[in-house]
């Protein structure tokens, strides 16, 4: 059997194929929630190609770095952001990705407090947009932005992900709008408000919070230090059958003698 390979000796890696090698490549997916608004973190390239438009914070992966350590110094690099907690979203390989040359990229994604960001590197600017009202993006980071989305309502039924995007403090309409956006779904205020309560994650706060919600004397409360609980095991996901949640479900409860 012919050799597909050269050893060069005393090389970094020494046995080297023909096979064509593709450059790799790390994107992140950073979510924020800020007025009433689900965000997503975009930085303007400085270069070519697709200089001037937006893109996800990311770049080339170091020969000497996992690719996690890649997306977060990507991350801090371009946005000045720092994020302690990322997970591995998923890799993107198409062939014509990338008009450099042959570019697969493995995406991250995070779930952060509102935070100041500035452009740094090979990024011009970086800035937070709503996430219905993005700008053309480079690459296909449309496609990444959607799988993230969807990755984020499939955790959020089984994680009490969205905590991480709400204060330490917060109202139970607060939280609910929450699910709500990222979800695309109304929820019955009722039912919403008694499954989180029985779910055993939260606790009543000991002061007040401030909250622009327009429900009336909302509960108010914070998150509860606890072990941590599959929230589909807390009866809390959305395709439950014995008690909808979704408003179009909940058929109203009639009383003898009383109007609905």
């Amino acid at each position: 059997m012919a050799k597909n390979y050269t050893f060069v000796r005393g090389a970094a890696f020494p046995y080297q194929y023909k096979y064509e090698h593709p450059a790799v490549t790390t994107d992140c997916v950073i979510f924020t929630y800020e007025d009433w608004k689900l965000k997503v973190l975009l930085v303007k390239r400085g270069g070519e190609p697709y200089k001037g438009e937006w893109a996800l914070p990311g770049g080339f992966l170091r020969g000497d770095e996992t690719a996690r350590e890649g997306a977060l110094r990507e991350l801090r690099e371009e946005t000045a952001l720092e994020a302690s907690a990322i997970g591995e979203l998923g890799v993107f390989s198409k062939p014509d990705r990338d008009p450099r040359e042959r570019v697969i990229t493995i995406a991250f994604y995070a779930l952060v407090k509102p935070s100041e960001v500035r452009g740094g590197d090979d990024a011009d600017e970086a800035a937070w947009f709503p996430i219905d009202d993005l700008p053309q993006l480079a690459f296909d980071h449309a496609d990444i932005i959607h799988s993230a989305l969807e990755r984020l309502k499939r955790d959020i039924h089984f994680e009490p992900i969205g905590f991480d995007l709400l204060d330490e403090e917060f109202t139970i309409p607060d939280l609910q709008r929450l699910y709500e956006i990222i979800l695309g779904v109304k929820f019955d205020r009722r039912n919403f408000q008694r499954k989180i309560l029985s779910s055993g994650i939260l606790e009543e706060a000991e002061e007040p919070v401030e909250t622009s919600c327009t429900e009336p004397e909302p509960p108010m409360m914070s998150m509860k230090c606890a072990a941590p609980r599959m929230m589909a095991d807390m009866e809390y996901c959305c395709a439950e059958p014995e008690m909808p949640m979704s408003t179009s479900e909940v058929k109203p409860k009639r009383r003898p003698g009383r109007i609905a």
